[in-house]
C-alpha cells in the first residue's frame, strides 16, 4: 500500500511538472513573440524592415551567448547567470539607443531643412512643394519621414492630419513646435517664411543650449559612473587577491543578508543617479 502511495505521488508530480513545464513554455512563447512584435514596429519605425522570426531568437540567442561567455571565461555561475540577463536587456536596449540617435539626428536636422523649406517658399512654391524638394535634397531620417509625409498627403490624407501623424512619430518639443507654427499660420494666414525664420533660431537656441548643459554636467556624469563601479571593482580585486576574504559572507545567514542589502542599495543607487542625472530643457 505504501509503495502504491509513493507511485501516486510520483505520478501526480510528473503530472503537474508536465503541465506547469506547458504553461510555463507558452508564457515565454508568448513574451518572446510579444518583444519581437514590438521590436519589429520599433525597426519598422526607422525605416528598417526585418523578418520577424529573426528578432523572435534575438532575444534568447543574445542572453544564451552572453551567458556562455561569460560562464567559459569565469567559470562561475552566478557570473554567467547576471550575463544571461544582461545578455536579454542588451537587445532591447541597443534597438532604443537607435530610435535615440535617429530622433537627435532628425531635430538636428530639422534646421537645415526648414531653412531649406523657408528658400523654396520664397521662390514661389507651395508648402505641400516644399515638403517634396526637402525629401529630395535632405538625407535620412527627415528625408524618410518627409518622404512618407508626402505619400500619405498624396493618397488623400489632410496636410494637417499629416502633419500630426509626423509629431507622433518623431515626438520631440522641436517638432511640436514646427507642427504648431505651421498649422496656426495656415489657419490665421500668417507669413511662413517668417514662421520658419523665428523656428530655425528658437530650434538653434535650443540645441546649443541643451550641448552646453551636456558639456558643463560631463563631469557629474563621470564622477557617477566612477562611483558606481567602485563596488564591484573592489569586490573584484579583492576576490582576485584573497579568494577566501568573502566567504563569510556565503555562510553566514547574517553576511548573505548584508550582501542582498549591499546589492540592492547599489542598484538603488545606480537607478537614482539615473534619475537625478536627467536634465529636461
Amino acid at each position: 500500500m505504501l509503495i502504491l502511495g509513493e507511485i501516486l505521488l510520483v505520478a501526480a508530480i510528473l503530472i503537474f511538472s508536465y503541465y506547469g513545464m506547458a504553461v510555463a513554455l507558452k508564457k515565454y512563447d508568448e513574451a518572446q513573440k510579444r518583444k519581437a512584435e514590438e521590436a519589429s514596429a520599433q525597426f519598422e519605425q526607422m525605416f528598417i524592415f526585418l523578418n520577424r522570426r529573426v528578432l523572435l531568437f534575438l532575444f534568447p540567442i543574445s542572453a544564451l551567448t552572453a551567458g556562455s561567455v561569460a560562464y567559459i571565461i569565469s567559470k562561475q555561475w552566478w557570473l554567467g547567470l547576471v550575463f544571461l540577463v544582461v545578455g536579454a536587456i542588451i537587445p532591447g536596449w541597443m534597438i532604443s539607443a537607435m530610435d535615440r540617435r535617429r530622433r537627435q539626428k532628425f531635430i538636428l536636422q530639422l534646421v537645415d531643412g526648414l531653412m531649406v523649406m523657408n528658400s523654396c517658399l520664397k521662390g514661389g512654391l507651395t508648402l505641400v512643394q516644399s515638403f517634396e524638394i526637402l525629401a529630395e535634397e535632405m538625407s535620412a531620417p527627415l528625408s524618410n519621414e518627409v518622404a512618407l509625409l508626402n505619400r500619405e498627403i498624396k493618397v488623400g490624407v489632410t496636410l494637417e492630419e499629416a502633419l500630426l501623424r509626423l509629431e507622433k512619430r518623431m515626438p520631440s518639443e522641436e517638432m511640436t513646435l514646427v507642427t504648431s507654427a505651421v498649422l496656426v499660420a495656415r489657419e490665421t494666414g500668417g507669413d511662413l517664411t517668417k514662421v520658419f525664420s523665428r523656428l530655425v533660431e528658437t530650434i538653434r537656441d535650443r540645441i546649443k543650449l541643451r550641448e552646453m548643459v551636456t558639456t558643463l554636467t560631463l563631469q557629474a556624469r563621470l564622477q557617477s559612473i566612477i562611483i558606481s563601479l567602485l563596488g564591484p571593482v573592489f569586490f573584484v580585486i579583492v576576490k582576485k587577491i584573497r579568494p577566501d576574504h568573502f566567504d563569510i559572507m556565503w555562510k553566514d545567514d547574517l553576511g548573505r543578508i548584508f550582501l542582498l542589502a549591499a546589492i540592492g542599495l547599489q542598484i538603488l543607487g545606480i537607478i537614482l543617479i539615473i534619475i537625478f542625472g536627467k536634465i529636461e530643457i
